[in-house]
């Protein structure tokens, strides 16, 4: 789904968003599972549900560094693969539980991660407990405590939680037309001055000497005050604002061009191509390299 560069649908306006809460409950009545949104930068979870109401056998899991430090570890990597290839992912984790991945894009940023499942695979037997135990022996969980939360776990067939898997990738393109909606109406509130400094940004983002001092004299504003106003307004600063826009430019360059790396940096107003490389990989988790391959093997 295509966003106008300028308009900042973020993490948190999707994590805070009323239908975010509104489909998480509903999902739980309906299916007993529960859902989150993961951020890509810092990879927290955001959820509405509580604590108890997750996989009882996830959180004993989790209860232990060890486990919690394997859980997190099979979670990115999917993620991440999530991320790459643009595509939903349903896969098993280490404890041998179905959980699903589902990427939301804006204008080609990667703003969140659903993250959903922790369900069994297979019905509830004796012999199903039995490979729990064995995938789980070295966190040393008692028998006890683990057949207990076994027999609450919820098991769904595969065609079913792949289903809900499809599921939820419409809600994320929901989640992001409603997050859109607000922040457009957001924009149309904002002051003629914020709209002054995007509009010289989206002129001059490719020039590498446009600086906030350019934007505060175009917006008619003093530069301390400006930067004060314009972070209030966006949520972000400027120079991570001139950032964001350079990146997106880069990345459909990357896809539409075909000019090397190192003339996309300098036609989006890098100007050099190790501080290109790093910008493009704390926004994207990638190199522009990775970026361009990923996307050529997504095609």
């Amino acid at each position: 789904m295509k966003v106008a560069p300028y308009t900042h649908v973020d993490f948190d306006h999707l994590a805070d968003a009323r239908e975010f809460a509104e489909f998480t409950a509903i999902l739980k009545k309906l299916t007993g599972l529960v859902m989150a949104l993961n951020e890509p930068k810092t990879r927290l979870l955001r959820h509405t549900y509580k604590e108890r109401e997750a996989n009882p056998v996830c959180l004993l899991i989790r209860a232990r560094a060890a486990g919690l430090q394997r859980c997190k570890a099979c979670d990115l990597r999917h993620h991440l693969r999530a991320e790459t290839t643009g595509r939903a992912q349903l896969y098993t984790c280490h404890a041998g539980f179905y959980d699903i991945a589902v990427p939301i894009f804006v204008f080609g940023r990667h703003v969140a991660t659903i993250s959903s499942g922790q369900v069994l695979h297979e019905p509830h037997s004796p012999a199903g407990f039995r490979r729990l135990q064995k995938r789980l022996a070295r966190l040393k969980i008692p028998d006890r405590d683990l057949r207990s939360a076994y027999t609450r776990a919820i098991y769904l067939p595969r065609g079913q939680i792949t289903s809900i898997m499809h599921l939820l990738g419409l809600f994320a393109r929901q989640l992001c037309e409603s997050a859109q909606r607000i922040r457009d109406l957001e924009a149309q509130l904002e002051r003629v001055e914020i709209r002054r400094g995007r509009a010289f940004v989206e002129n001059q983002f490719r020039n590498p000497a446009l600086s906030l001092t350019d934007a505060a004299r175009h917006a008619c504003l003093a530069p301390a005050h400006f930067s004060h106003v314009f972070r209030k307004t966006t949520g972000t600063r400027f120079t991570q604002f001139v950032q964001v826009r350079r990146v997106a430019e880069a990345k459909r360059l990357l896809v539409e061009s075909p000019a090397s790396i190192t003339e996309i940096c300098f036609a989006c107003g890098f100007n050099s191509l190790t501080h290109f490389n790093r910008v493009f990989r704390a926004l994207e988790h990638q190199s522009p390299k990775q970026y361009r391959l990923s996307i050529q093997r997504r095609g």
